[in-house]
Parts: C-alpha cells; structure tokens; sequence
C-alpha cells in the first residue's frame, strides 16, 4: 500500500473520531457552546450607596413576608387591588403587564390605559413591567407596541417607572431612548448545557449580553441585572439549565457588579416555579434536600 494512502487513511480516521468525539461533547451539552468573546468594561455605578432596590418574579401574597425576610423590597404582581393591600409596609410593586417575545400583552390596550389611570398615583406602585425578552427581528411591531404604552405611562403616571427585560434578540430596535423605557433588564443565564449542576458556568455570557446592550446603545446607567436562581431538572420542558451551586452564585454576583455595579434595582429569576421554564428555583434554593443556599446569599446581597 502506497504511504500515502496509509497517512491519509490514518488522517481521516483521525478526523472521523475527532469529529464523532466532538457530536458528542455538542450533543450532550445540548448544542450550548460556551462564549469565549471579548469581555466587557468595568461599569460605573449609576446608583448611590443603599438606593438599589431588589425584586424576584413569580411570587404571590402569601411569599410577600418571607420575600421581606431576604431582603426584597419591590414585589412582581399584576395590577391588583387585593395583591397590592397585601404588600407589607416598605415594599412596592412592579405590576406586570406585559408579553413575552411576540405573544399578546398580558391586558388589551384599552385595560392597560385603564390601569395606568388608576394607578398612577398610587403609593405602593413603583413601576410597570412591560414586556419580557420582546423579539423585534421576528416581530418588528412589537418596538412601536412598547413603545406606545411607554408613552402613556410617562403622559399619565410620571414618576413611576417603565420597564422591559431583554435577552439576545436584536436590541437596537427597543433601546430606551427608542421605546421611552427607563430600565432595561438583561437575562443571560451563564448556568446553560445541562440540568444536573456542572463544575463551571460560563461566567463570560453575562460579559457578552452587556456588549450587546453597549453596541445597541443601552447605557449601564438603565440596565438591571437579572440573576440565573433557577434550574430545569423538574420542569416540563426542555431541561438546559442548572441551579447554580453556592460558589456559582457568588461569580455570577461578582461578575454583575463589576459590569452593573449598584443598578436602580436588580431581579432574582425566578421565586416560583414555571412548568416550562423554572423548576428548582430559588424558592426551594434553602440548603435543604440538597439545595445550594441561594436564599442566604440573596440576602447578605440584598442588605449590603
């Protein structure tokens, strides 16, 4: 046999093994390949000392006195009487009124102008959540919809804040300045490629989601933090996500402050458990059964 057939026949099972080795690694990662990209500047703080405020989502009233325990003094809630009498005296409401990506709005037009004008001067109301990882390359006209209740918030209840949440869909279109929001929220959660914990989550994704609000034109000043303090191992869809463990959950704060040091407010996702999307979460994240303690350290967080 000719040398050089046997070099190239060598070479190729070479490639054929490596190339097998790697579907592998891709397949049971679930195709998550980890962002090795440049990593973003340090951030300047947009907030005085003690002034950030501290949110998770999912939460009913009867979470509302532990929630207060941890530290937490803004509360996820819809546009509710009752849900807002619930509230203990020293925490507000974010009232979600909102969609996800291209999905209807949680209340028509019509009910969200309501809602506004009786709320706008309530105590208790800190601000409005207005769409959560809206996806303007799929649906242009969702930039012009957020848009436009932004703007009657800010006609009807100035002072109260208007607020989206973001994740890797195109940003330009649904900056602040282009959708009249005050904050925007960025949801890289770092913890991603499987639903039993691994060694290491890739820290670096958030440094890649701050990029993309910096190139879109989002200033840190209006960017909030959201924290992964959730897992897919008991959810009912696919299962991508891990809780972070303890020492996880402290690089992931770590890394939030040096971009987003002392934010307007910050976000734990999630308190409660989301069929699809969320389970374990920080609710059960206590130290028991064993979970990491997520809890203890939101609130050492949270009080600092």
């Amino acid at each position: 046999m000719d040398i050089r057939f046997k070099v190239s026949a060598v070479v190729a099972t070479f490639v054929l093994v490596a190339g097998f080795l790697f579907y592998i690694q891709r397949s049971a990662s679930d195709g998550h390949e980890p962002y090795r990209g440049p990593l973003a500047s340090p951030g300047l703080a947009a907030a005085k000392p003690g002034t950030t405020m501290h949110i998770t989502l999912n939460t009913t009233p009867a979470d509302f006195p532990r929630l207060q325990q941890l530290g937490y003094d803004l509360a996820d809630v819809k546009p509710d009487d009752g849900d807002l009498a619930a509230l203990p005296a020293g925490m507000r409401a974010l009232l979600w009124v909102g969609n996800f990506q291209c999905d209807e709005f949680e209340l028509s037009y019509d009910a969200f102008t309501a809602a506004v004008r009786k709320y706008s001067s309530h105590p208790k109301v800190y601000g409005w959540y207005l769409s959560d990882e809206p996806d303007p390359g799929t649906c242009p006209k969702i930039a012009g919809d957020i848009r436009r209740r932004a703007d009657y918030v800010k006609q009807h209840a100035p002072g109260q804040v208007t607020f989206i949440s973001l994740t890797d869909f195109p940003m330009k279109p649904v900056t602040p300045k282009k959708v009249n929001v005050d904050l925007v929220g960025l949801d890289p959660y770092p913890c991603k490629g499987a639903s039993k914990a691994r060694a290491d989550c890739n820290i670096d994704a958030i440094d890649r989601m701050v990029r993309m609000a910096d190139d879109a034109g989002i200033p840190r000043r209006a960017i909030v933090p959201v924290f992964q303090a959730f897992g897919t191992e008991c959810s009912n869809g696919p299962r991508h996500y891990w809780l972070p463990t303890a020492d996880q959950f402290r690089e992931l704060l770590r890394r939030w402050d040096r971009l987003v040091p002392r934010p307007p407010f910050d976000i734990a996702y999630s308190w409660g458990h989301q069929g699809e999307w969320a389970c374990p979460t920080l609710a059960d994240a206590d130290g028991r059964n064993g979970r990491p303690d997520l809890q203890t350290l939101l609130k050492e967080h949270n009080a600092s």
